[in-house]
């Protein structure tokens, strides 16, 4: 069961990083340079995790082609990820982008499918057309200010989560957690960075956020080492469930934290089909 709690852990993480970055993200006028701040502070903290459990004296690369062809896609997709989860964050509030990132959920299990030849059962569809009535919950609402850019960076977001997490799964398998946590920080940097970046305005972003980009990237950080070595134990379609129920836990600390009312019998609601189709697709 050791599993189970990591997946907990991860999904309290996730929780506190989506509200944080609603937070941050809205009073900045940067979001990718804000991204390249916080992904910084996590490299950095990587490092030091990797440094101080002595993993750097254990490193084992995998001979297998195929471990390194699903790390350098996981690695892409990730880094695409990061380049847009500020600006998603800043359009959306909280509440309602920890709804439609479950769709990251329905990509990877459908990506699950072929990789790691899982069966289809009839839970697991009803759990996928749970989720996409969730998602019609939020965005299907005349008197909503969520904009139609909004909707799009924040399923455009999840897309390229969903494949990267798919992925996850095979990266903990052909590397160790620790060596994957910190290539995976460390790889993605450089699709975000590409093709260039200004000095000053990360620097802006540091000078500004300064704690709060340090706690953003704990979360994170936290949260995926978690995740990571919870996929290290249990089956993909164990673990990506349990952390997906941060969607429940970003939606209710949305509405009494940042005052997000709006439509809130629906966003209830929504949050919680979401989380039920998520776990029926255990």
């Amino acid at each position: 069961m050791t599993w189970l709690y990591y997946s907990l852990g991860a999904a309290l993480c996730f929780a506190c990083l989506s509200i944080l970055s609603r937070i941050v993200s809205v009073d900045s006028k940067n979001p990718r340079a804000l991204s390249l701040a916080f992904n910084l502070t996590s490299i950095l903290m990587a490092v030091i995790l990797f440094l101080l459990t002595g993993s750097y004296k254990k490193i084992i690369f995998p001979t297998q082609t195929e471990a390194w062809i699903y790390f350098l896609i996981a690695a892409f997709f990730f880094g695409m990820f990061e380049r847009l989860r500020f600006f998603a964050t800043k359009l959306l509030p909280a509440s309602i982008y920890s709804i439609i990132s479950n769709l990251s959920v329905v990509i990877a299990f459908i990506l699950s499918l072929f990789i790691y030849k899982e069966i289809l059962t009839l839970s697991k569809a009803a759990g996928f057309l749970l989720i996409l009535i969730s998602l019609f919950l939020v965005m299907e609402n005349k008197k909503s200010k969520v904009s139609i850019k909004g909707v799009l960076v924040g399923l455009t977001t999840s897309l390229f989560l969903g494949i990267a997490m798919a992925l996850d799964k095979k990266g903990a398998t052909y590397f160790s957690p620790e060596v994957y946590n910190i290539l995976m920080w460390t790889v993605p940097f450089i699709v975000l960075l590409f093709p260039y970046a200004k000095i000053g305005d990360i620097k802006l972003q540091f000078k500004r956020f300064s704690w709060k980009i340090m706690l953003l990237s704990l979360f994170n950080f936290i949260g995926y080492y978690l995740g990571l070595k919870a996929f290290f134990l249990a089956d993909a379609t164990k673990v990506i469930p349990i952390t997906q129920s941060s969607t429940i836990i970003t939606v209710i600390a949305g509405i009494f934290l940042l005052n997000e009312r709006n439509n809130l019998t629906k966003k209830i609601i929504a949050g919680i089909i979401a989380v039920i189709g998520v776990f029926l697709l255990r």
